[in-house]
C-alpha cells in the first residue's frame, strides 16, 4: 500500500492507495480513533447498488456501533443545497451525533457533497473520503467541499479536510469507457502541472482502461502525489494551489452550459486545450507542447473541441468563477509540460481561443 501525507491546519491526514484497500477501512477507523461510533455511508444511488458499497458496509460493521447508508440521485445537478438538506434530515432521523463518522463513498460529486455535509452538520463531524472513480482521485484530496448554485459550480463551500482518504483501485473495475476517460483527464492534468515523466508515459502508452488494478496503483499514486505536494504548500488556495485549476476555468463554464450532460473530465479536456491556446498565443507555451496536450487528451478518448457555438453565454458563466478578482480573470495556464503559472487573462483572449479551437484550428 502507498501512503501519502497531506499537511493541514487541522492536522495531517493519510492518503492510502492500493488494490483492495477497502479491506483496511476497519483498521483505519481504529487507527484514527473513530471506531465504536455511528457510521453513515453517504453515496449516490448508482454506487449504492454496487458490491463495493455492500462489502464496505459489511467491513465497517466490525468497528461501527451502527452503520447505515444515505443515497441521493447521481449527477452534478444534484450537488446542491437542497440535497444537502435532505441528507441533514436523514442524519437527524438516525440519531447521528457530532462525534459520529461519515464515509463519503463515490465519485467527485459524492465527495464534495458529503464533505460539505460533514463540514456543516452540527458545525462539523469527522469524515473519511472513499473515492470509487478515477475522477475522484483528484477531488478527494485537499479538503475542498461544496455545492453548486444555479449561477455556477462550487460557489458555496468550505475548506474542511477529511480524516483520511482511502483509494481502492479495484473499485475502478466497474467504470465504463466514458467514465474512465473522464478520470484520465485529471490524471493528464496532474502530469501537465508537475510530472513531465508521467505525461510522456501517457503520451507513449495511452491508458484506455484499467487492466490490472494492482499495476495501476503506482500511476494513480503519482498523479495524487502532484496534488498532495501542491496542497501541502498552499492548503487554502491563496496562490500556488490555483495551478490545480488548469483547464477548469473554461471547463467548469462549458460543463455548466451543457447542463452537466458533458462529463467533468470531458469539459476539463476542452478547457485544457483552450487554455493551452491562450498560453501559446501569449508566447508562454510552445506551439509544439500545445499540440502535445491536445493529442494526449484525444488519444485517451476525450473531446478537444467545444461543442457549443454560443461563446458569449459560456463567457458569462466563466465571469462568475470564484477565483477571479477585481483586477481581472484568474487563469492557471500551462507554460511547459510539467509547469503551470497563474495569470490574469482578458475575456477577449478567451473568446478568440475558444472560437479558434471550436472551429478546429490546432494549437
Amino acid at each position: 500500500m502507498i501512503r501519502l501525507w497531506v499537511q493541514s491546519s487541522q492536522g495531517a491526514y493519510p492518503v492510502l492507495v492500493d488494490a483492495g484497500a477497502r479491506r483496511f477501512v476497519p483498521g483505519l477507523l481504529q487507527e484514527l480513533g473513530l471506531a465504536g461510533r455511528k457510521i453513515a455511508l453517504i453515496t449516490d444511488e448508482i454506487v449504492q447498488r454496487t458490491a463495493f458499497t455492500d462489502e464496505l458496509a459489511g467491513a465497517v460493521r466490525e468497528v461501527g456501533r451502527e452503520v447505515f447508508v444515505l443515497a441521493f440521485p447521481a449527477g452534478d445537478a444534484h450537488k446542491s443545497l437542497a440535497t444537502a438538506v435532505e441528507l441533514y434530515h436523514g442524519l437527524l432521523r438516525r440519531g447521528f451525533r457530532r462525534g459520529d463518522v461519515i464515509l463519503a463513498v463515490g465519485g467527485g460529486v459524492v465527495g464534495d457533497l458529503a464533505g460539505f455535509v460533514a463540514a456543516t452538520y452540527m458545525r462539523g463531524v469527522p469524515y473519511v473520503q472513499v473515492p470509487t472513480t478515477l475522477l475522484a482521485h483528484d477531488s478527494a484530496i485537499g479538503g475542498k467541499v461544496g455545492v453548486n448554485l444555479e449561477e455556477g459550480k462550487n460557489l458555496v463551500g468550505a475548506f474542511y479536510p477529511p480524516r483520511a482518504v482511502l483509494f481502492d483501485t479495484e473499485a475502478l473495475c466497474t467504470l465504463d469507457a466514458r467514465q474512465w476517460s473522464n478520470g484520465m483527464a485529471e490524471v493528464i492534468k496532474h502530469a501537465i502541472i508537475a510530472d513531465e515523466i508521467l505525461f510522456e508515459q501517457l503520451e507513449a502508452n495511452p491508458l484506455t482502461g484499467l487492466g490490472d488494478p494492482a499495476a495501476f496503483v503506482d500511476i494513480v499514486a503519482r498523479a495524487m502525489r502532484v496534488k498532495v505536494d501542491v496542497v501541502n504548500r498552499d492548503e487554502r488556495e491563496t496562490g500556488l494551489r490555483q495551478v490545480l485549476n488548469v483547464g477548469h476555468t473554461v471547463g467548469h463554464a462549458v460543463e455548466q452550459y451543457s447542463g452537466y450532460t458533458l462529463g467533468h473530465g470531458e469539459a476539463v479536456a476542452i478547457g485544457l486545450v483552450v487554455e493551452a491556446v491562450i498560453a501559446a498565443r501569449r508566447g508562454l507555451l510552445s506551439p509544439a507542447d500545445a499540440v502535445r496536450i491536445a493529442a494526449v487528451l484525444e488519444r485517451h478518448g476525450l473531446p478537444i473541441r467545444p461543442p457549443y457555438a454560443d461563446v458569449e453565454a459560456v463567457l458569462r458563466l466563466m465571469a462568475v468563477d470564484k477565483k477571479h478578482t477585481h483586477e481581472g480573470w484568474t487563469f492557471a495556464l500551462p507554460t511547459a509540460i510539467g509547469r503551470v503559472e497563474i495569470c490574469k487573462v482578458q475575456p477577449d483572449e478567451v473568446r478568440q481561443a475558444y472560437e479558434e479551437v471550436r472551429e478546429g484550428h490546432r494549437p
